[in-house]
C-alpha cells in the first residue's frame, strides 16, 4: 500500500509540497497520516532528499458527540506527539453555529472545517490540504449526484485534486484501508454516527451499494473507474460549452442577449440552453418552460436567480432583477412605482382622462382592459417605430421622432420606450401611439407618469 501511495504522490507531483492533513481520528484519516509519515521517511532516504515534502496535522472538535468527540481529539494529539508532528486542534460550538446560520449539521460542519483548514494552511504557509476520502466515498458521491440529476458535472465523483485540496487515498478501497490499519496496528476511533441512517450518504452506504454489489460484485471498482472517465468527458464537454457561450452569449452592459435564430440551430438544443442559462440560476425543472418560451410572443419572462429571462422579438434577454441595473424593466399588473438610474415611473388606476389640455408628453393614459402584461420598458433602438398620436395613423421611426424633436445626442442615449407584445405604446416623455388611444366612454384606465430624475 505504501508503494502505491508513493506512486500517487509522484503522479500528481505532490513530492514537492507541504501538506496539512485533515484528521478526524477515523480509520481513513489515521491511515493517511501513517502513510504520509512513512512517505516522508522514504523521501528522506532517497538520493534527492525530501525536496520540500513535509506535513502537519489539523483536527476539528465539533462537540457533537460528547466524550466521544473529545476522545477523537485526544487520539489525534497523542499520535502527533508520538511521531513529533506539528498538530493544531480547534473547538467549535457547532450547535450554536447551526442555530445562527440556519443550516443542518452536515452543511455547518463542512463549511466551518474547510474554512478553518484553509486559515491554518495559510498561517503555516503550507501548499495544500489533504483529506482522507477513498474510492467508496467517490462512488457514493457519484450516485448521490446521479439521482439528484446534477448533470455531467456531478458524475466525476470526488476529484483527486481541486484547488488547494488533495485526496491521496481516493484510489484505495475501504477494505484495503482497514486491512492496512489492522496489519500496521494503527489506532483509530469509530464514529458511531456512521452506523445510523440519519444522513443520505449513510443510507447509500448501508443499503443501496450492498444491494447493487449483490448483482454486480465489482460495482464499486467499476463505478470508480467510470468517475475517472466521466472526469475526462467533462473536460471535452466544458470546452464545447465554452465555444457555444462565446458564440451565443452577447453582453451589453449589465444585460446578456442570446439570438434565438442562431440558438435554434444548435444541437442538442436542450443541453446547450441549460448550460448557457445555468450560471444565471436556471434549474433543470425550468428548462421545458424556457424551450417553450422560444416560440412564444414577446414579453414573456421567467425568473432565474438574480436575473429575468425575457423573450424579446428575436432574442432572449437576461436582465438583472434590480431595476436600477436593468435595461429591460418588466411592468406587471400590480406595479405602481419603478425606478431606473435616471427616471421614475408612477402607475395608478384612474376613472377618467382629465381635460386634454392638461395632459403632458410625460403622461400616458391607456385602457386597462386592453393591456397584456407584462409590459416592457426598455431603451429605444434602431428600427423602432410607432404611429404617433394625432398623425392619422402615419408610421414614423423613433429615430426620426427624436430628430424632429431636436433631442440632443447625449439625451438620445437615455430615451425609453414602453411596449406591449412588440408594439411601442409610448416614447416616454415624448409621444404616445395612436393604436393605444383610449376608446370613448372607457372608465377603467391606467395613468403612467414618466419623471426624469434630477442630477445630484
Amino acid at each position: 500500500m505504501l508503494d502505491k501511495f508513493i506512486k500517487i504522490i509522484e503522479q500528481y507531483n505532490w513530492r514537492h509540497c507541504t501538506v496539512l492533513l485533515a484528521l478526524s481520528g477515523g480509520v481513513d484519516s489515521m491511515v493517511m497520516a501513517d502513510l504520509f509519515r512513512k512517505a516522508k521517511q522514504y523521501y528522506a532516504r532517497s538520493p534527492y532528499g525530501l525536496a520540500g515534502f513535509d506535513f502537519a496535522i489539523a483536527h476539528c472538535n465539533f462537540h457533537l458527540r460528547g466524550a466521544d468527540s473529545d476522545a477523537d481529539a485526544d487520539l489525534v494529539r497523542e499520535w502527533a506527539a508520538l511521531h513529533q508532528v506539528a498538530c493544531q486542534v480547534t473547538d467549535f460550538d457547532t450547535t450554536a453555529i447551526m442555530a445562527d446560520q440556519g443550516t443542518n449539521v452536515q452543511v455547518t460542519a463542512r463549511h466551518i472545517r474547510y474554512e478553518w483548514f484553509e486559515q491554518v494552511r495559510k498561517e503555516l504557509g503550507y501548499d495544500c490540504i489533504a483529506t482522507a476520502h477513498h474510492q467508496q466515498d467517490s462512488v457514493e458521491t457519484l450516485l448521490i449526484n446521479f439521482f439528484k440529476g446534477t448533470g455531467i458535472a456531478g458524475l466525476h465523483g470526488i476529484l483527486p485534486e481541486k484547488k488547494r485540496i488533495i485526496r491521496p487515498l481516493l484510489s484505495f478501497k475501504k477494505e484495503a484501508i482497514i486491512q492496512y490499519a489492522e496489519t500496521e496496528h494503527i489506532a483509530w476511533r469509530e464514529d458511531k454516527s456512521n452506523q445510523k441512517d440519519d444522513y443520505l450518504r449513510n443510507n447509500i452506504r448501508h443499503h443501496l451499494l450492498p444491494a447493487i454489489e449483490q448483482v454486480f460484485p465489482n460495482a464499486v471498482t467499476n463505478l470508480y473507474a467510470n468517475t475517472q472517465r466521466f472526469a475526462e468527458v467533462e473536460i471535452l464537454y466544458e470546452q464545447s460549452i465554452a465555444g457555444y457561450r462565446k458564440k451565443l452569449l452577447q453582453q451589453q452592459g449589465s444585460e446578456y442577449r442570446i439570438p434565438l435564430r442562431r440558438l435554434m440551430h444548435c444541437k442538442p438544443l436542450g443541453t446547450i440552453v441549460y448550460e448557457l442559462l445555468k450560471p444565471f440560476g436556471l434549474s433543470p425543472a425550468q428548462l421545458p418552460d424556457v424551450l417553450h418560451m422560444m416560440h412564444s410572443i414577446s414579453g414573456h419572462y421567467i425568473p432565474l436567480g438574480d436575473y429575468r429571462l425575457i423573450k424579446d422579438r428575436h432574442f432572449f434577454i437576461l436582465t438583472p432583477h434590480k431595476e436600477a441595473e436593468s435595461g429591460h424593466i418588466l411592468i406587471k399588473e400590480d406595479t405602481r412605482t419603478l425606478s431606473g438610474k435616471t427616471f421614475t415611473v408612477e402607475i395608478r388606476p384612474v376613472a377618467a382622462i382629465p381635460d386634454a389640455g392638461h395632459i403632458g408628453p410625460d403622461e400616458l393614459f391607456v385602457a386597462a382592459d386592453k393591456l397584456t402584461f407584462p409590459l416592457v420598458l426598455r431603451p429605444w433602438r434602431e428600427g423602432d417605430y410607432l404611429y404617433p398620436f394625432g398623425m392619422g395613423m402615419k408610421k414614423k421611426k423613433v429615430k426620426k421622432l427624436l430628430i424632429d424633436a431636436k433631442i440632443p445626442l447625449h439625451e438620445k442615449e437615455d430615451i425609453w420606450v414602453l411596449e406591449q407584445q412588440k408594439k411601442i405604446m409610448w416614447v416616454c416623455g415624448l409621444r404616445s401611439d395612436e393604436r393605444f388611444k383610449v376608446p370613448d366612454g372607457n372608465t377603467a384606465l391606467l395613468h403612467l407618469k414618466f419623471t426624469k430624475n434630477k442630477a445630484i
